[in-house]
């Protein structure tokens, strides 16, 4: 499914925030994608000169409602079975809630209360797993340092696993209250426990413990504003300046992630 998708459509839109960019960088790293633009998820898309068409990138992190619209992302789209059915009959939509028939009102599978609880790039990881593409991750608990943006004269720190887990609050929803459907879900990921990348990711969440599981939410929160960043989630409400070019805030942020 990716391999065909991309090999005709090679240009993405991502969120921006740690989940869409990294989404965006393993996407250019195992299929040659090329990031187009960015979009908030609020009120703002910015696209690069060469779009003409706003429809016609591919949107990752971000759910298009518009049914030619091609799209992977991890919300919960669908209100109702009907709607289910419809969503999934543009043949244009790729969501893990979609797969598993979870619905807002549970006329399905299942409800809100137990939706897709990680981010696009986990889900992305284990689609690439199907088709037979293993993701290659570096050491989670590895310390990375780098130097807080707009201080050179301060460090800031944080582990890979931190960083990747952030994405949609895996880590969070794995050690917190939400435990059994995340559980559930790393399962249904990878059901016969041999993805690598989501054996590694399991693994570094087995030596976090689940009472500091806010604080190191807080933590990678804090990370990503002293790394510039508008919100604890990695992200950033703008993403150029009125002229159009890339603020030099988030290029260092692409930089450092």
């Amino acid at each position: 499914m990716l391999k065909e998708l991309f090999e005709k459509n090679r240009h993405i839109v991502v969120n921006s925030d740690i989940n869409g960019f990294l989404c965006g960088m393993l996407l250019h790293k195992y299929f040659g994608c090329k990031v187009v633009g960015f979009s908030n998820s609020r009120d703002t898309v910015w696209l690069a000169p060469e779009v003409s068409d706003i429809d016609t990138p591919v949107y990752i992190d971000l759910y298009v409602a518009r049914p030619g619209v091609v799209c992977i992302d991890q919300h919960i789209i669908a209100y109702d079975s009907r709607h289910h059915d419809i969503i999934q009959g543009y043949g244009t939509k790729f969501n893990p809630n979609l797969e598993r028939k979870r619905t807002f009102i549970g006329d399905m599978e299942s409800d809100y209360s137990h939706k897709y609880p990680f981010g696009t790039v986990h889900y992305l990881i284990a689609l690439m797993a199907r088709e037979g593409l293993d993701v290659s991750l570096p050491d989670l608990s590895e310390v990375h340092r780098t130097k807080q943006w707009g201080d050179a004269t301060h460090t800031i720190s944080a582990t890979l696993g931190h960083v990747i887990l952030r994405a949609d609050d895996a880590l969070y929803s794995t050690l917190s209250k939400y435990t059994e459907n995340a559980f559930d879900w790393w399962n249904w990921l990878d059901p016969d426990h041999d993805i690598p990348a989501i054996k590694a990711l399991r693994k570094y969440i087995a030596t976090c413990a689940s009472a500091n599981a806010m604080i190191y939410k807080r933590e990678i929160g804090t990370f990503f504003m002293k790394l510039g960043c508008d919100g604890q989630d990695g992200a950033f409400r703008k993403v150029t300046d009125v002229e159009g070019v890339i603020l030099p805030k988030v290029l260092n942020y692409c930089n450092v992630i």
